[in-house]
């Protein structure tokens, strides 16, 4: 599907069947927005590169920070499925590993985060730029490291890199790795993102493919 729409972007000047396509530049992978077809307000962002997923070392280097932001801006889409606007703190942008995914490619999934989850880091996330920790409480079931990124967007964060650099365990277990990015407000009302990382369960159990309550 993403070769399709890169296609027929290029020949004929439109996305279908995606929602939006941005084609490969210099310096730039290209991506597409796909409509997921199994939920009502998940969208999944993909680059137009073959890329197999978070082990990939594309998925590490800075240019990946472009993907990651283009599925932040891609929470627009998911409100306008739900007729509304949606806190930062609801939304959530998630990559499974590779013996959680069901596709050779790598692609963000994004949707509303699951509110239990969204209120247990308001309260319990660090409200500072701040080095990786384990976070305090299990969520779904699992034990999750946790770090906290100033920004308003996602231009310049290099997720991937982040967790290689500041979990020296990762770089032996790329395959199995999980990540999760939320948005929050961090203190004095500064905008910013949780990144959330596992190892053994899909990070895609902390979204809502329902946005229940939203």
């Amino acid at each position: 599907m993403v070769q399709t729409c890169a296609l027929a972007s290029t020949r004929l000047g439109v996305a279908f069947p995606c929602d939006q396509v941005i084609l490969t530049e210099q310096g730039d992978y290209g991506s597409v927005l796909i409509k997921s077809p199994l939920h009502r307000t998940e969208f999944l962002v993909a680059p137009i590169t073959a890329i197999a997923g978070l082990e990939s070392p594309y998925a590490r280097s800075t240019d990946s920070a472009q993907l990651w932001n283009r599925a932040w801006e891609a929470r627009q889409k998911v409100e306008a499925r739900l007729g509304h606007g949606l806190p930062r703190s609801a939304v959530g942008l998630a990559v499974n590993s590779r013996f959680e995914r069901s596709q050779d490619q790598l692609h963000i999934h994004v949707d509303c985060l699951l509110e239990s989850v969204e209120r247990t880091l308001a309260l319990d996330g660090p409200k500072q730029d701040a080095t990786w920790q384990p976070f305090p409480l299990i969520l779904k079931g699992r034990p999750y490291w946790i770090m906290a990124v100033a920004e308003p967007d996602l231009r310049t964060t290099n997720v991937v890199g982040l967790v290689v650099a500041g979990l020296p365990q990762a770089r032996h277990t790329m395959d199995d790795l999980n990540v999760l990015v939320a948005g929050a407000t961090l203190a004095d009302a500064r905008p910013g993102f949780y990144i959330l990382v596992n190892w053994g369960r899909a990070a895609e159990h902390l979204l809502d493919h329902r946005c229940t309550s939203r």
